[in-house]
């Protein structure tokens, strides 16, 4: 894949949260639902998706890898406990993109760097 069909490719928030944290259409929906309904367990969001509890799990767990999304455990009164997820604001999210945005520039910085020089030692 040619970076520059890559970077051509992102063009609306949504591509670009995918692009930044290798997410696919489904985890960015659940955040977007989480984002709507403040927090709410895995089973409870997965009746309101539509999906398998599993599936939706796999998609918080991805999600909370790349910080989008927490976790929360809430205890039974009479025993036990529970998780509720919730998802980042948007600002926090715009923030996370930004670092990570800068983070591939600064690197990439580097990389030409590095290029020229094994150019110059070619020569």
């Amino acid at each position: 894949m040619f970076p520059e069909r890559v970077i051509g490719e992102v063009s609306t928030c949504h591509d670009l949260v995918q692009c930044a944290f290798s997410l696919g259409d489904f985890e960015v929906a659940v955040y977007e639902d989480l984002l709507k309904s403040g927090q709410v367990r895995a089973d409870e969001l997965a009746i309101r998706i539509g999906k398998d509890r599993s599936t939706v799990y796999r998609a918080l767990q991805k999600l909370m890898t790349c910080g989008m999304v927490y976790r929360e455990t809430k205890s039974i009164e009479r025993g036990g406990y529970y998780h509720v997820y919730k998802a980042i604001s948007r600002e926090k999210l715009k923030q996370k993109l930004a670092a990570c945005v800068d983070d591939w520039y600064a690197r990439m910085q580097e990389v030409l760097i590095r290029f020229a020089a094994d150019l110059e030692g070619q020569a």
